[in-house]
């Protein structure tokens, strides 16, 4: 099977994290299911011009490249299919940032509504979260709630932690990006600071080797985040059978329902996050522990069995076709 991925989320020299997960996925059902790929990236962080390019570049490459499936990643990275109808059939992945503001009205009402054009001119969509199913109900007979997996080979929690002297919290993401609230994550830590010493370690744009050591090290993950799909870096640190408290966003309060030392906390108040902090920080520190692992496992989100579950529907589209 040979399939034509289309994204705007790929590393770069400048953002090696950018669509990690995106490039993960790819190299897996490359890996674990032969399917044989090109890559389209659209660089719009480079240009947005990027974009209309696309609509003619893909075209071409889609008539001469002889596809038997075209898989998109985020929904205006399918812009080209409100010019052009591929002979193929179209799958697209929606990540969350497309449908949910996360920057500036104008820029999400665009979003939102190319995206929801798109979205009627493909045969399957796949979603991360309950929230997205019930705002794509219309779609229902399309959607596939599929979140991307996570590599437990990589991500392994079998490696002693090694932890810094102090209590370490990991910050997920990128503190410049207004939907991560760093600003309600530095409340918590001044808070706490006022009566034990708080290192931090900051999740962004980091080689796997450096994620993977960071989540070694540190004590908790807290994520204050107001928009998420599912986030990589919670399945990632919920491998390596670290404690995470977490704002209620996509689809954390599934996967951290019933896992051990761990906290989903309902609203953005930063009192509310200081009980189960400090309830983390009165463990002794080989007590800090989570079961995430075994939670990720029970979910089928080990990369692997996602692999298998999207090239099952790439054969179930075809099919349909």
């Amino acid at each position: 099977m040979k399939v034509l991925f289309i994204t705007n989320m790929y590393p770069v020299p400048d953002y090696i994290y950018f669509g990690i997960h995106v490039k993960e996925q790819i190299d897996a059902l490359r890996k674990d299911e032969g399917v044989e790929n090109d890559v389209y990236f659209i660089n719009g962080r480079e240009s947005k011009l990027n974009y209309f390019k696309s609509i003619f570049a893909l075209r071409k490459k889609i008539e001469q490249g002889n596809y038997d499936l075209i898989h998109i990643h985020y929904g205006i990275s399918g812009l080209f299919l409100l010019f052009y109808t591929p002979k193929v059939p179209v799958i697209v992945t929606l990540h969350s940032g497309e449908l949910f503001q996360k920057k500036g009205y104008i820029n999400h009402l665009m979003q939102k509504n190319l995206t929801m054009a798109i979205v009627k001119r493909v045969q399957k969509v796949i979603v991360l979260n309950d929230t997205m199913i019930s705002l794509l109900d219309q779609y229902k007979d399309k959607l596939v709630k599929l979140p991307c997996g996570t590599d437990l080979e990589l991500f392994s929690n079998s490696a002693e932690p090694k932890r810094a002297p102090h209590f370490t919290i990991g910050f997920p993401g990128n503190k410049a990006r207004p939907e991560k609230n760093h600003p309600l994550f530095m409340q918590i830590i001044t808070e706490l600071r006022k009566a034990s010493t708080i290192d931090i370690i900051e999740f962004h744009n980091l080689t796997r080797e450096e994620v993977i050591a960071g989540l070694g090290k540190i004590d908790l993950l807290l994520m204050t985040s107001t928009v998420e799909g599912s986030p990589q870096i919670i399945k990632e640190a919920m491998a390596c059978n670290r404690p995470i408290i977490s704002t209620n966003v996509g689809d954390v309060d599934d996967l951290l329902a019933g896992v051990a030392n761990s906290t989903v906390v309902n609203n953005l108040d930063f009192r509310d996050f200081l009980e189960p902090v400090v309830k983390i920080m009165n463990l002794p520190a080989s007590a800090r522990l989570s079961n995430g692992r075994e939670k990720l496992i029970e979910m089928g989100l080990n990369s692997r069995k996602v692999s298998e579950r999207i090239f099952h529907l790439y054969k179930e589209t075809l099919q349909q076709k």
